[in-house]
């Protein structure tokens, strides 16, 4: 899979099932997006796991969704949020 959006269920156990289910099917270019990350506390907590996932090196918190990169040559993870005002 290239691309990806998850706009479902706002909760943990769901969102974390989604991105386990497709893990599988990712490669060093797809991109994930997840929508309406800061829904609530359960998604936020979905959110903080999706990022510490080991196959996951860089995300962007754009607020209303999160963008997940999983780039082999990139070795340290990264993490970025993007404020707008």
């Amino acid at each position: 899979m290239d691309f990806v959006i998850i706009d479902g269920n706002h909760r943990f156990e769901p969102t974390i099932r989604y991105f386990n289910k497709m893990k599988p099917n990712l490669h060093e270019y797809s991109v994930v997006v997840f929508d309406d990350i800061h829904w609530s506390k359960e998604m936020e907590q979905a959110w903080a796991a999706i990022k510490n996932d080991d196959s996951v090196t860089l995300t962007i918190d754009l607020f209303f969704i999160g963008l997940v990169f999983f780039r082999k040559e990139q070795k340290e993870k990264q993490h970025f949020i993007v404020q707008f005002k």
